[in-house]
């Protein structure tokens, strides 16, 4: 089986899509953290940067995207918008502690190598009376389908074969606990949008099939897809992987 080499135009599609998933209860996040009196805010693991220009147009500071790949910065740095983008390691922040109001990330503690020493260095360069948003970590030990398919399980070995860790959603409060953070940790609702599920399911096991690699046959995976296809037609189709987010503060 041919293994799915994503472009960064892919990869922007798929940022674009979690970002619609997680929108309503990132402009609750922001609000409270205080995103419009912000001074600087950092955006770790931003990626192509779909994050970063939305908290740049939300506040009348400075914000910074950073991230470890140059080729989505390159990107992100071709696109219109006022933020700031930088190459660095979310592991060694390359800035001077208490140096932030907010610092943010979306869906990039499951990939990072040691999540807690990232978080750490998210605390290190936090102002005092500042804020971490955690806004979306997901967990795919609790995904749910109908009709029941084995999705789950192949999701959860293929990002561990990635080195991403598909649990990583129910860690965050020890995550945030162990750097010295005051937590706020709960669950993203989710909702199931019958008109755009054809689209969404194509675009979803385009991943799926990413995540899976050659680990699946192919024809288990066709029929896994028929499946799919079949109840989203019907209107039955139902995915959900809880996705959990935090707020930190300093104690």
């Amino acid at each position: 089986m041919t293994v799915l080499d994503p472009t960064v135009d892919d990869w922007h599609a798929q940022f674009v899509r979690q970002a619609g998933w997680t929108q309503a209860t990132r402009s609750q996040l922001y609000r409270r953290a205080g995103l419009l009196q912000a001074g600087r805010v950092l955006d770790v693991g931003c990626g192509t940067g779909v994050i970063t220009e939305e908290l740049a147009q939300r506040t009348h500071g400075t914000v910074i995207g950073l991230d470890v790949d140059p080729e989505p910065l390159a990107f992100a740095r071709q696109q219109p918008g006022r933020a700031r983008y930088e190459q660095g390691d979310a592991l060694s922040l390359p800035y001077p502690d208490q140096h932030f109001d907010i610092v943010c990330c979306h869906f990039l503690l499951m990939w990072v190598g040691d999540p807690a020493r990232a978080v750490h260095e998210m605390a290190r360069v936090l102002r005092q009376d500042g804020t971490i948003l955690i806004c979306a970590e997901p967990d795919y030990g609790g995904r749910l389908d109908w009709p029941d398919l084995p999705i789950r399980q192949w999701q959860i070995d293929g990002l561990r074969r990635q080195g991403a860790d598909p649990l990583i959603g129910r860690q965050l409060r020890q995550l945030l606990a162990h750097a010295g953070l005051g937590a706020e940790v709960g669950l993203i609702p989710a909702r199931w949008d019958v008109d755009t599920g054809v689209e969404d399911s194509e675009a979803e096991w385009f991943w799926v099939r990413y995540d899976v690699g050659d680990a699946i046959d192919a024809a288990t995976l066709d029929q896994a897809q028929a499946r799919a296809r079949a109840a989203v037609a019907e209107g039955s189709r139902l995915v959900y992987v809880p996705t959990f987010y935090a707020i930190g503060k300093l104690t």
